[in-house]
């Protein structure tokens, strides 16, 4: 069993990217995503280069939070608001399958260049890409990211989750949907993708899976300093928890991997 564990929101914050950081050096982490708008941005590719990282960082395409790099997608109601900034996620089933028109299109084309262009000046060659708020599963949104991400030969994109067991049959028609597109389109890296408990659980329960998976977290420091994950529980204890069900693991990268079926 080939496992990723990917720390999304690199970038974000001093505190997230030193809650990042410090989980790399225990090796709990194999890599990250950074958010190209993300207003610590600069400082996070400094840290990068000084530790390291530059190889193991991905792009965390962010298009529902903050401000956008570029002008016209400010304009795009669809996207961002009166003032410009980005829209949080609408999950709603209309906004899912609504198609873009061709102004939504070259403005959301423009944006992605700009956000991997912003990362690739600050010398990081992106070995993967996933999204802030899952966006890229959206499938209009997504099929026109995984376009871009070919053509800027960006090798790897996130699966939307196909392992857990809080799925309803909709949902998980929905995904597989979705992951035969990416797989399609030569974008798949990984077999599974979920998160520590997903994986914990299935082998608590005497399960197990072969090949590869990503596990995503969101490191962040709690009040007496810890470093757990958004949902609170500790990612030091996950990741041994995880070691002592599935010993024969090997902690990987994308940037290691092939393409999966």
């Amino acid at each position: 069993m080939k496992i990723i564990i990917n720390a999304d929101d690199f970038g974000m914050s001093p505190s997230t990217d030193d809650a990042i950081i410090q989980t790399f050096s225990i090796g709990a982490l194999s890599s990250t995503t950074i958010l190209a708008n993300g207003s610590n941005f600069e400082a996070a590719c400094q840290r990068a280069h000084e530790q390291k990282l530059r190889n193991y960082i991905g792009l965390h395409i962010n298009l529902t939070e903050g401000m956008p790099l570029t002008d016209d997608i400010r304009e795009c109601p669809r996207f961002c608001d009166a003032d410009g900034f980005f829209l949080p996620k609408n999950n709603t089933l209309p906004h899912l399958l609504l198609p873009m028109n061709a102004d939504e299109k070259m403005a959301l084309v423009n944006e992605l260049r700009a956000q991997i262009r912003r990362c690739r000046q600050h010398g990081l060659p992106l070995t993967h890409a996933d999204s802030h708020n899952h966006v890229h599963t959206e499938i209009m949104i997504g099929t026109l990211i995984m376009d871009v991400l070919k053509e800027e030969d960006i090798p790897f994109l996130r699966l939307t989750r196909n392992i857990g067991t809080d799925m309803s049959v909709v949902k998980k028609v929905y995904k597989s949907l979705y992951n035969g597109i990416l797989s399609s389109k030569g974008l798949r890296g990984v077999n599974y993708f979920g998160e520590f408990e997903d994986m914990i659980a299935i082998y608590k329960n005497g399960g197990n899976r072969t090949g590869s998976v990503e596990i995503m977290c969101h490191p962040v420091f709690s009040e007496n300093g810890n470093i757990n994950d958004l949902c609170g529980a500790s990612i030091t204890q996950q990741f041994q928890e995880l070691i002592a069900l599935i010993p024969e693991m090997q902690l990987t990268t994308y940037g290691q991997t092939k393409q999966a079926g």
